[in-house]
């Protein structure tokens, strides 16, 4: 074990005391490929700093001050959240969000994803997710709302108010999931992949208008096995969609 930044590494292997060893053991358990498990108490950025982290690293913070979301957009992490990010090699980084947003809603009973990747709990959001991809690598930074307040926005909501479950809850699930959706996507079993993502995801079949650079683009969403959304016949790989009523 050595320190990083102002948290700990802790690699495979190693054993330990308290919250960051806890959560490391979580996450080795059920990642067989991760090789080290970064703990930060509080950060800027889990998304920030892996730029710098190597391949099959987690990086897991009790707080962000910039927390990043997409479109450049802020994430609000206080404590009481659960935030992290998953360093893999490169990779199809919208394939990655995917599965990340999936391992997340089959985490949590009757989650809707609502494209590309926000993560519902009746009607209101409580993870977001932001992939990011780099020469070298790919980043799939994931903040989900447990147990921390979040009363001032009025479409978020945390878990907690629903169902009883903990952070270390969350994070269990959350890790099990992905792992079966990462080792199913390396094997080639996209498909399937998709298949459920789409029969839980809110925006298919919906009126939506989808906000890109330059444009916007009303009609009736539907989803592409790639992952983009098509409107009026054109696909869409990004951008910020909003359900029309």
């Amino acid at each position: 074990m050595r320190e990083s930044f102002s948290g700990l590494v802790i690699r495979r292997g190693e054993k330990g005391f308290g919250k960051a060893f806890e959560f490391a053991e979580i996450a080795f358990r059920n990642l067989p490929f991760l090789e080290e498990f970064h703990f930060f108490e509080l950060v800027d950025s889990t998304n920030e700093r892996a730029k710098s982290a190597r391949p099959f690293s987690l990086l897991f913070a009790e707080e962000q001050t910039s927390g990043r979301g997409r479109l450049e957009r802020s994430w609000v992490s206080k404590k009481g959240g659960l935030y992290f990010s998953i360093v893999l090699p490169g990779y199809n980084v919208s394939k990655l969000t995917l599965i990340s947003a999936l391992s997340v809603a089959e985490a949590v009973k009757d989650s809707k994803i609502k494209w590309p990747n926000d993560v519902l709990l009746f009607g209101k959001k409580f993870c977001g997710i932001l992939g990011e991809a780099f020469e070298d690598k790919a980043i799939v930074g994931i903040g989900i709302n447990v147990e921390n307040d979040v009363s001032e926005f009025e479409f978020a909501c945390n878990i907690k108010s629903y169902y009883p479950l903990s952070i270390k809850d969350v994070f269990e699930n959350v890790m099990k999931n992905f792992a079966k959706n990462y080792t199913d996507l390396l094997a080639g079993k996209w498909r399937e992949i998709f298949e459920r993502f789409a029969k839980i995801c809110e925006t298919r079949g919906k009126r939506v208008k989808v906000i890109t650079p330059g444009r916007v683009i009303e009609g009736v969403a539907e989803l592409s096995e790639d992952g983009a959304i098509v409107v009026n016949g054109e696909k869409i790989y990004s951008g910020d969609c909003i359900h029309l009523r």
